[in-house]
């Protein structure tokens, strides 16, 4: 079957805690790559190539979400972000004009915007605007305004202005970026599709990437145009993890991330063409065993695998001699003598595999 992998992925962030961080699924590009650096060694005559050792492999990936979302930009720089913010605000405001001076009471609560605990407000009128003035400030007494205009200012009594100042709102939402950029980690998994044209659904399947252990690069820019919507971008590069627990921790080795082909409808049997199970005959003389099966699969390009002993029906020839859990795998000694056990995949009887135990006490 041919397969494509199509589009843009789905992009999911979780902590430590398994906490989801965000989401962004409406991306423009996301894209992974692994790099590995090597170092050639001669020797002999003609200083011929004898070895190359291969060394410092990197991921990194780079996505773009076509969104707006605050949280991304959070973790990037290692925070989170806070609900209720102070902000500049406007507010229309009706004036009383005496003589040159402009006031009124606006409806919330200004703060001290600056270095000192002056109260401003700042507002344009026709005037200014007409003719290229300086935005009109003014000074707040608690929440009466005070404001000097020009004496050529037409503007009256009863009239409107847009009042600009700085004041609480507890409705905002606020990332503080800090001068000490210490990124953050998380778990970052991209789902994305898998097609192919041999069937009639055209979408076979997913592909997910998962990066136990991501550390996001602590920089981004925000770009913004007349004409255009500004992304939100997110990039940084794996950290070496090793494997959760298992029953080969021999054969573990750290690793950067799980790229996992998911076929709708498929079965992890489909394609087994033998079980094995491991360390073949074996002899036992008392209490109990688990048997390990392995299943090999037709296509040479995958590996041998251990199943589920849950998928597997086992038999014991003799259970007098051993008994085994039929769908536990586990072997408990009875009496001396030799049984065949048989373990079949139980959705795929043909498959079978076999050992003798031998019970000797």
């Amino acid at each position: 079957m041919r397969k494509f992998l199509t589009s843009v992925a789905d992009v999911y962030a979780y902590d430590s805690s398994e906490n989801l961080l965000f989401t962004a699924k409406t991306l423009l590009d996301s894209s992974i790559e692994v790099s590995l650096g090597s170092t050639p060694i001669h020797g002999g005559q003609g200083n011929q190539l004898q070895y190359v050792y291969y060394h410092t492999g990197e991921m990194s990936f780079t996505l773009t979400e076509a969104q707006w979302n605050l949280a991304i930009l959070a973790k990037t720089v290692g925070q989170s972000t806070d609900t209720g913010a102070n902000i500049y605000v406007e507010e229309n405001l009706q004036i009383t004009r005496t003589v040159n001076v402009l006031s009124g009471s606006v409806v919330g609560t200004p703060l001290a915007s600056g270095s000192t605990a002056t109260l401003y407000g700042w507002a344009d009128t026709d005037y200014t605007i007409e003719n290229g003035l300086a935005t009109y400030r003014g000074e707040f007494t608690g929440q009466a305004l005070a404001m000097t205009c020009e004496a050529d200012d037409t503007i009256e009594t009863n009239d409107y202005i847009c009042v600009r100042y700085y004041a609480a709102d507890a409705d905002a939402t606020e990332l503080v970026i800090p001068a000490n950029i210490i990124p953050s980690s998380v778990k970052l998994v991209m789902e994305t599709q898998l097609n192919s044209s041999d069937v009639s659904t055209n979408q076979i399947g997913t592909v997910q990437i998962i990066i136990p252990k991501a550390s996001l690069s602590g920089a981004f820019s925000i770009s913004m145009t007349a004409d255009g919507v500004s992304s939100t971008p997110l990039s940084g590069m794996a950290l070496a993890t090793l494997p959760t627990a298992d029953t080969t921790p021999c054969n573990d080795v750290p690793y950067y991330a799980r790229i996992v082909e998911n076929i709708d409808d498929a079965n992890w049997y489909d394609d087994v063409i033998a079980l094995a199970i491991q360390g073949g005959d074996f002899t036992i003389a008392s209490g109990t065993t688990t048997l390990i099966v392995w299943a090999i699969p037709a296509d040479a390009t995958k590996q041998a695998f251990i199943v589920d002993n849950a998928e597997i029906d086992f038999v014991s020839a003799t259970p007098g001699t051993v008994t085994v859990g039929a769908h536990t795998g586990v072997i408990t000694y009875v009496g001396d003598g030799t049984s065949v056990v048989s373990a079949t995949i139980s959705s795929k009887t043909s498959i079978e595999a076999t050992c003798t135990v031998t019970g000797a006490a």
